[in-house]
């Protein structure tokens, strides 16, 4: 990804400016506060073009705003935007070490991730497997295995699905967490058409998906 001189790029800066906006914190936000204060905080970056007074609305700003909605780093609802746990720590990173959009993988259990563990163990999913009943599992115990619902857009199923498999990665090498990892395998492989289904056909696709 281009990054300018300030070796930022404008994802991170837009990154940068929801969580600061949300005092670091998982505050509902303003699509249009948002713009406005990506304008007055890196106004050669987010002015509309050919009008340098006037913060910019258009495609130019909102792309990358999906992008991170896409990556599981915010979360939309009717024109309301939230940081998630994983946006969260993917700021701090970057306010830290001034690195380019994506931070490479950490084995470290961050708050993001001992979240996701917590919000697993207390799935039926993973007390059905953990008790050698995963016949009885189904598409339903799957979907909030994901933290999502047979509702869920495609476009936050899809970044759900990047989140659950960024925290395997992480839990992979670790003993402790085997029967998550166990759970995560079983459940991709038992219910793959489902997810197929999920991201394709029968769910249609939003602008910026």
């Amino acid at each position: 990804m281009k990054r300018n001189e300030q070796g930022i790029s404008k994802r991170d800066k837009l990154l940068i400016v929801i969580y600061e906006m949300s005092s670091e914190k998982q505050n509902t936000l303003k699509y249009e506060d948002i713009f406005v204060k990506a304008f007055k905080k890196y106004p050669d970056e987010f002015h509309l073009r050919g009008y340098p007074e006037y913060p910019d609305t258009g495609d130019s700003t909102q792309r990358p705003l999906y992008g991170l909605r896409k990556d599981g780093l915010i979360q939309v609802r009717s024109k309301f935007v939230k940081l998630t746990e994983k946006g969260i720590t993917i700021t701090k990173q970057i306010i830290k070490s001034q690195s380019s959009f994506p931070i490479k993988s950490s084995r470290k259990l961050t708050r993001d991730i001992m979240s996701e563990i917590d919000r697993i163990k207390n799935t039926d999913a993973f007390q059905l497997f953990a008790t050698n009943k995963r016949d009885q599992l189904v598409d339903t115990d799957f979907f909030a295995y994901l933290g999502t619902t047979v509702r869920t857009e495609r476009i936050d199923f899809r970044s759900r699905i990047k989140i659950i498999e960024n925290v395997i990665e992480t839990l992979k090498t670790n003993e402790e967490y085997k029967k998550i990892v166990d759970l995560h395998n079983y459940l991709f492989e038992k219910f793959k058409d489902t997810i197929k289904t999920k991201l394709s056909i029968g769910y249609p696709r939003r602008k910026h998906e």
